[in-house]
């Protein structure tokens, strides 16, 4: 046995340092290339291709290995975030080079505000009297809604085009969980705060139902709208279509005006050089979205103003990268504050929440920093509950008209899985406890009415503290703000009538703002928080992984769960999956 162990022991030994020798040389490799700047050029007549098949993040991870890499080829099709997108095409516009712009649109991955903000650059491309050219073997209602920006749409002849609104879609298991023996324990305040309703109810409440109904219409109603300006139709006649489902086949959709001409890709490139006034034998270079970024300049000159992205779950801690961790963006913030050569800070969320702390060491700071300098916030997607608690310091709140936004709500949640455990599993733990609530929060048991009304105490102080900063910072009386919360989602249009939004619209209106409240009339923009080099955001994500491992084994549902998987040493696997429904076919919204 002894032989065994020691034959494991240094295989994983081996397998460890192999696999620390790959990663510091592909490190290497990545440092070299993020240093590399090869030069970049461009046609006279080139056309910017923007392919939007990824999902569209508000920046550009330049830290990505993809991006990275790529530097040894600017040709590479590698994603791009949303800021970049924008630069480009503002860059564009004034850019002899450049003739024009492709939307390849067979695949698009982005949420409305995203795509509203792409629309809102381009149209004012096309006044500059340059063209935009749409084409897709498929368009959906999302991929539509950009499309329609453009001066002429295309379809490949075989392709399909589905015209027929939204749907929000929730799923329920609480018939599941009382199969399985989970008893979920709801403590919440809000009458709208539908996230926990999926483990609680068979279907939705009346008020989840009219809150859904209301923003969902809302969205569709500012998407149908802006479609209807740029194609040239009446809004009604364009829902009439969506509800009933009248156009079927590309000829409807063409005679309807909503497509100008079925054509192959070849035909539709003979399209586009036509409109160039070109030869078809002519031949376009289309450039890429990261090729045609490394030629952007974002120097600018004057005094610098901050924008500050914070995209994921609020958690606390450093976070992963793909969250939004309390304590590195309370330093972030608090950087900004202390750097005299920050005139003005534009802190872009895009966030459904998470962790009620977490959000109140962020609030801090961005209070702290609203009290020196312009704070503006600038909603992308989704910023709710969470996302909006940490945005109510800002002196203005800017959102795309369909941003998911308020949920100012409270929810705990705890899981009796006495059943489950006891009767299906056939696992029991005793305790040995100092006094009768020294376990609460145990999932293998029911909240008792003390430890009930303990846990209700909390949510309704925090629920309270929510309203009250929302309060203070959007000079709305409590007794108002509590109206408005109760968890409800507005859109980022039905938030601007009820006094959560000040503007519409989208980064860039924002940092117009906080030029004009700090005065300024040329200034340079810098991004934060800086990407970590590579092997540094190695090291932190090692650091983050052994932080949630230790934090996972010393929960108590952990404890049983390791006794179940040290079952495999008698030849058995057991595997556990809880899945969280919180995206309504849109980023959803929760304040633990």
């Amino acid at each position: 046995m002894r032989f065994f162990k020691v034959v494991l022991a240094s295989a994983l030994g081996y397998l460890l340092a192999a696999f620390i020798v790959i990663f510091l040389t592909i490190a290497f490799i990545m440092s070299i290339a993020s240093s590399a700047k090869p030069e970049v050029k461009i046609n006279h007549d080139s056309v910017l291709n923007l392919k939007l098949n990824y999902p569209i993040e508000d920046r550009t991870n330049t830290n990505d290995p993809f991006m990275v890499v790529s530097a040894f080829d600017p040709n590479l099709d590698v994603p791009v975030g949303l800021n970049d997108i924008l630069n480009c095409i503002e860059h564009a516009k004034t850019d002899d080079d450049i003739k024009g712009i492709v939307l390849d649109l067979s695949g698009i991955q982005a949420g409305y505000g995203k795509i509203s903000e792409i629309r809102t650059k381009l149209n004012e491309f096309r006044e500059t009297g340059k063209f935009v050219y749409a084409f897709a073997d498929y368009y959906y209602f999302t991929s539509y809604y950009l499309a329609s920006a453009a001066d002429s749409v295309f379809i490949n002849p075989e392709g399909e085009m589905l015209f027929n609104g939204l749907s929000a879609e929730v799923t329920f298991f609480a018939n599941t969980l009382k199969k399985l023996g989970v008893d979920m324990q709801v403590i919440r305040h809000g009458k709208y705060k539908g996230a926990v309703e999926s483990y609680v109810r068979e279907s939705l409440s009346p008020e989840n139902r009219e809150q859904i109904s209301a923003y969902i219409n809302s969205v569709f109603n500012t998407v149908v709208g802006e479609m209807a300006v740029s194609r040239n139709k009446s809004f009604e006649e364009m829902k009439s279509d969506a509800d009933q489902l009248k156009l079927r086949s590309n000829d409807d959709f063409i005679a309807a005006n909503y497509i100008d001409a079925k054509v192959y890709r070849d035909e539709f490139y003979a399209q586009m050089k036509k409109r160039m006034g070109l030869d078809s034998s002519d031949k376009v270079e289309l450039v890429t979205l990261h090729k045609y970024n490394k030629l952007v300049s974002r120097s600018g000159s004057g005094e610098r103003i901050a924008v500050v992205y914070a995209s994921g779950d609020i958690v606390g801690g450093k976070g992963d990268g793909q969250e939004i961790g309390a304590d590195a963006m309370a330093k972030t913030l608090k950087k900004l504050r202390e750097d005299d050569d920050i005139k003005a800070v534009v802190f872009r969320i895009d966030s459904r929440g998470g962790s009620s702390l977490a959000s109140d060491i962020i609030w801090r700071e961005a209070r702290l920093l609203s009290e020196t300098k312009p704070l503006i916030v600038s909603m992308s997607d989704v910023a709710a509950s969470g996302g909006y608690y940490i945005s109510a310091p800002a002196s203005k709140i800017v959102a795309n008209a369909t941003t998911i936004t308020g949920s100012i709500g409270v929810f705990g949640l705890i899981p009796n899985a006495k059943k489950l455990l006891n009767e299906h599993l056939g696992v029991n733990v005793e305790y040995v406890n100092t006094g009768e609530y020294s376990d609460i929060g145990r999932v293998d048991r029911a909240l008792k009415p003390e430890e009930k009304e303990y846990i209700t105490e909390i949510v309704e102080r925090i629920y309270q503290q929510f309203i009250n900063k929302v309060s203070d910072g959007r000079n709305l009386t409590v007794a108002q703000v509590d109206s408005i919360g109760q968890g409800r989602v507005w859109t980022g249009a039905m938030a601007k009538e009820i006094g959560l939004v000040d503007e519409l619209g989208g980064l860039e209106v924002a940092i117009a703002l906080a030029a004009s409240e700090a005065g300024l009339e040329e200034y340079r923009v810098r991004e934060y928080p800086h990407f970590k080099d590579p092997i540094q955001q190695f090291i932190s994500q090692m650091q983050y992984q052994s932080q949630l491992e230790s934090t996972i084994e010393r929960s108590s549902f952990a404890l049983y769960l390791k006794s179940l998987l040290d079952a495999q040493k008698w030849g058995s696997q057991h595997s556990v999956q809880m899945l969280m429904p919180y995206d309504l076919n849109v980023k959803a919204y929760q304040l633990h």
